[in-house]
């Protein structure tokens, strides 16, 4: 298995704001929506490219994230999140505008990143997705800084467990509970000569890409810290 993003604390505490079936988000909501490859299907992937691709298969990671910055040409969307498990998007506060919107702005969402990851892969993979409605965009920043935050604490995890499927693709045994600790995540990649200072800042945090209205597209590989990086989402 590949660590699930849905396993990181920010996203039990955005559960609150998870919607279910078609709406019409209320006066100031805006429409969020979390899109990622299936643990197993992406599992599956590192497994079957593990013969051939660098370890960590960087380069499935930089597809994940191209996928997930493509959504900002879709026209739907003003602001995207993206690391090599998942990506987050903020679809335009005009998007959504009568019954039956959402629904189809998600189902949009969700067809463009799955086909494109799966282009850029080789491979079909699997692809979920969830919606949320936020109060408003300081809501939206504030959520975007817990979870970049999480995810670089989550990185010598996350790191681990997709050199785990790469160790079983190449016919050796791995089990997650095998790096439970940090101390057994340390041990699992120096021992396969990862040096995780030396991972690029996308690695440990991943990117993001806003539209302004004017219409300019803003892309950033190296995010800031803190309260920095909900600044980064237009309005």
């Amino acid at each position: 298995m590949v660590l699930s993003v849905n396993g990181l604390r920010a996203w039990k505490k955005f559960q609150p704001f998870e919607v279910f079936g078609d709406y019409v988000p209320m006066q100031g909501f805006r429409m969020v929506v979390q899109i990622a490859p299936e643990p197993s299907s992406l599992a599956d992937a590192l497994e079957k490219r593990a013969a051939t691709a660098e370890l960590l298969d960087p380069a499935l990671a930089r597809s994940a994230m191209r996928a997930g910055l493509g959504l900002l040409s879709s026209g739907l969307v003003s602001f995207a999140y993206a690391n090599a498990e998942e990506t987050l998007v903020v679809v335009r506060s005009d998007a959504v505008r009568g019954q039956g919107d959402s629904t189809a702005i998600y189902d949009a969402l969700v067809t463009r990143f799955t086909s494109r990851l799966s282009l850029l892969a080789g491979r079909e993979v699997a692809v979920t997705g969830k919606l949320y409605e936020f109060p408003d965009t300081t809501v939206i920043r504030r959520a975007v800084v817990t979870l970049v935050e999480e995810v670089e604490e989550a990185t010598p995890l996350r790191s681990s467990i997709r050199l785990g499927a790469q160790l079983r693709g190449k016919g050796k045994a791995f089990h997650p509970s095998m790096v439970e600790t940090l101390e057994e995540q340390t041990s699992l990649l120096q021992s396969n000569g990862i040096d995780m200072d030396a991972l690029p800042p996308w690695w440990w945090r991943g990117v993001a890409g806003a539209v302004e209205a004017s219409g300019e597209l803003s892309v950033y590989d190296d995010l800031p810290h803190g309260d920095a990086i909900g600044e980064l989402m237009p309005d």
